[in-house]
């Protein structure tokens, strides 16, 4: 998302200093999408993963890591799970 309104919510609009205008940016992303999210992000909230994923152009289900944080996700087994699918799947035929 943007840098912005995680840390100002209010903030509609994306300035040209914000270091991370990803919500403007992933609707132009061709290539197959995975999202992965901690449910309990503190850093960036969990509804900013929701967000992204609503704006793909072509999304795979995604993973919500269910009780992870903003710097764990990979301690959770099914990180590596996913990672590996995508990979073996998603990009083949890229």
């Amino acid at each position: 998302m943007r840098a912005l309104p995680v840390a100002f919510p209010d903030t509609k609009k994306t300035y040209c200093f914000d270091a991370f205008p990803n919500i403007d940016k992933i609707s132009k992303v061709t290539s197959p999408v995975l999202l992965i999210h901690g449910t309990e992000d503190e850093v960036i909230d969990f509804s900013h993963g929701l967000a992204l994923y609503e704006r793909c152009q072509r999304p795979v289900e995604p993973l919500w890591v269910e009780g992870a944080g903003h710097n764990d996700v990979e301690l959770y087994g099914q990180y590596l799970e996913r990672l590996k699918q995508f990979v073996a799947h998603e990009l083949v035929s890229l």
